[in-house]
């Protein structure tokens, strides 16, 4: 609700502004006892917290499996041998005389999903629900954006599609935060991984309305947590005393670069020794509060005023009417049962670093997660439906290349009666092997045609390059990857249209996938913008939109911006080079039958010059009397517009139709 100062009627406000929410302990008292009522029951929230972890157990362990496929180890699962011991595949094959081939087909495959994905990356755009405030969209559109090219969120979400696949979900966690590297407070975007991330493992709405407990498991510097959570030096030194129970010396025993250090992730205990384990927990909480309607602004919400201060409002209100003789609104009121998500920063042993209700006006927790298919409450990625087929993918090589080891390559069979008395058989072997080798041999009557021969043995045919390639179409089936999705050739007499319907067809199997992701972004989105519209507090120019925007959309108004209702739509393709191929088709074909003029052209157009050309055109319409450009001006920028397009391809037939346009004999008319 807002402060109605018209009737001097300060309304509760529920969220801090942007400096508390940067400083977590503001006006909070860390308890000097670890044995408090609060110590305890933090206690008991970690417990559930390690029991849902637990829980996760399953998932996680698909999540590592499909992954070390992903990465190349495909003969890590564990089985027992002949003694009844438990070995890896891979010990139990060497063990045999035999080398463990793999032909890793799934990370290619899951390669061609990503640049299936890069290809037709998103860009989100902020519309507002009334049409007299499209503008406003387009300044929010502008600052999103700007969001998306401060945290590398391409690449962020390549990488997040990546985990996605392998695990079946992905997380991002959004705060707000302060950039040393740009001297500025913005939107901070992080991926969290699905190890280091707890819930309550009872949800089934795919929506994950029915998320009621979330927490993430932090292992940061110690300098940084005491930082984070310390105001004074007395709460430093509580800190460390907290965090101060090994009693060793700084130590690390994780592995550099493995996925060894998240697969043996402990709940409660780091093995990075220079590093404090810290718990962040969201739970759903809810209690009675009172909630108030003011019809002189038309603001609600719930308010901490009580009843009594409310009716003090309205007898006041009373007064004002009677005086006056003109009606004012009132203040109505009601209890009800408000839910509201809490946050909990905890030490191993329950300490409480920080605590309190979230500070977001979007009301809920910083992570967006999508898990992905939540068919009975069960999640799985990708690669986990095509394992089976790498593996036999495996097994046929291996065979296959047992088979050929084993046939006869080459073997010479010499008749014992036939070896002269001045040969042995290494001497034969050394004239066999000679390209023009000649050995002679002493035959006894019987024995004329028993010569000397050589057997090669042809490896049988069990139907194992059958099966292979069997496998190999399953699994380009599964993922949705054919042939033509990826670029390959056509064959021979293909029709274009035929070849462009089945690179769309081939998709078909990735469709969902790709449609639950994009969803997934958009609610991060739109968690952004709740983000933008509450901490950008200050007016700023941000130029990033490109021409698709006006120059007053670049110009982030925070009084324009605040409470304004809006959606996120998602449209594919905005930076493709196929979409901006077909863009400059379509400009250059109304260019071209005289439906806008040159200035609108370059005001939409992409090519590389495009600005710096439109910036001239304007600086010499300032100078033309009437708008109108002079046939001396126009040869100067057709000479400009020549030397630039001249960087470009000779081919490009839009460059080409432009510069005939261009020509002095056609006048351009100001835009």
């Amino acid at each position: 609700m807002k402060i109605n100062e018209e009737l001097n009627l300060e309304v509760y406000s529920e969220f801090p502004s942007a400096e508390e929410a940067l400083s977590p302990l503001h006006e909070f008292d860390i308890k000097d006892s670890p044995l408090s009522e609060r110590n305890v029951e933090k206690r008991r929230l970690l417990e559930k917290c390690s029991d849902y972890y637990d829980s996760l157990y399953d998932f996680r362990s698909r999540f590592f499996r499909a992954y070390r496929y992903y990465r190349g180890q495909q003969w890590s699962d564990t089985i027992k041998n002949d003694d009844g011991d438990n070995v890896t595949e891979e010990e139990h094959i060497l063990s045999k005389g035999k080398l463990p081939f793999i032909q890793n087909i799934i990370r290619q495959q899951g390669k061609s999903l990503i640049g299936l994905f890069r290809q037709n990356q998103s860009k989100p755009t902020v519309v507002t629900r009334r049409k007299d405030t499209q503008g406003i969209g387009d300044m929010l559109t502008n600052a999103l954006q700007s969001t998306h090219y401060l945290n590398r969120m391409k690449k962020l979400d390549a990488r997040n599609f990546e985990i996605a696949m392998l695990s079946g979900a992905a997380i991002f966690k959004q705060t707000y935060q302060f950039f040393p590297e740009r001297n500025l407070e913005d939107i901070y975007t992080e991926i969290v991984n699905p190890a280091r991330i707890g819930f309550n493992s009872d949800i089934e709405d795919p929506r994950l309305n029915d998320l009621r407990l979330v927490f993430e498991i932090i292992d940061a510097p110690k300098d940084e947590v005491v930082a984070t959570f310390a105001n004074t030096e007395k709460e430093a030194e509580l800190i460390r005393s907290w965090y101060d129970y090994t009693g060793r010396e700084e130590m690390i025993e994780t592995l550099g670069l493995s996925s060894d250090n998240l697969e043996s992730l402990d709940f409660y205990l780091t093995f990075d020794n220079t590093k404090y384990r810290v718990f962040e927990v969201w739970e759903k909480k809810g209690e009675w509060r009172l909630y108030a309607h003011d019809y002189a602004d038309g603001t609600s919400g719930v308010t901490d005023y009580t009843k009594e201060e409310i009716e003090q409002e309205n007898d006041r209100r009373r007064t004002l009417e009677q005086i006056h003789g003109v009606k004012i609104p009132l203040i109505t009121y009601s209890d009800m049962y408000y839910q509201y998500w809490h946050v909990s920063y905890l030490t191993p042993f329950g300490d409480v670093l920080y605590e309190g209700e979230s500070i977001y006006e979007h009301g809920e927790h910083p992570y967006t997660m999508m898990l992905y298919p939540l068919v009975n409450g069960e999640v799985w990625g990708l690669v986990e439906d095509v394992i089976d087929q790498q593996r036999y993918i495996n097994r046929l090589i291996s065979l296959m290349d047992f088979i050929m080891g084993s046939s006869a390559k080459g073997v010479l069979v010499v008749p014992e009666d036939v070896i002269p008395e001045d040969m042995d058989l290494d001497d034969i072997a050394e004239e066999w092997s000679k390209f023009d080798g000649v050995i002679k041999i002493k035959t006894k009557p019987g024995y004329e045609k028993m010569m000397p021969q050589q057997i090669v043995a042809k490896a049988a045919n069990i139907g194992a390059e059958e099966m292979l390639t069997l496998q190999f179409k399953l699994i380009e089936q599964i993922f949705g990857t054919s042939g033509a999705m990826q670029g390959h050739d056509a064959k021979s007499n293909t029709p274009a249209s035929l070849y462009l319907q089945q690179s769309q067809n081939s998709t078909i199997n990735s469709r969902d996938f790709m449609e639950e992701y994009s969803d997934f972004l958009a609610t991060r989105d739109r968690k952004s913008v709740k983000l933008i519209q509450q901490f950008y507090n200050d007016e700023r120019y941000i130029a990033t939109g490109g021409k698709s925007f006006s120059s007053d959309s670049m110009y982030y108004d925070p009084g324009k911006a605040k409470n304004i209702d809006f959606d996120i739509q998602v449209q594919y393709g905005m930076d493709s080079p196929v979409y901006r191929q077909h863009l400059e088709e379509v400009l250059m074909d109304m260019l071209n039958n005289q439906h806008i003029n040159i200035k609108m052209f370059l005001q939409h157009s992409s090519l590389p010059f495009a600005e710096s050309l439109l910036k001239t055109i304007d600086s010499y319409e300032q100078q033309a009397a009437g708008g109108q450009l002079t046939p001396e001006m126009q040869q100067q920028l057709q000479a400009q517009f020549q030397e630039q397009a001249g960087q470009m391809a000779p081919n490009n037939q839009q460059v080409s139709k432009a510069m005939e346009i261009m020509q002095p004999q056609r006048q351009m008319q100001s835009a």
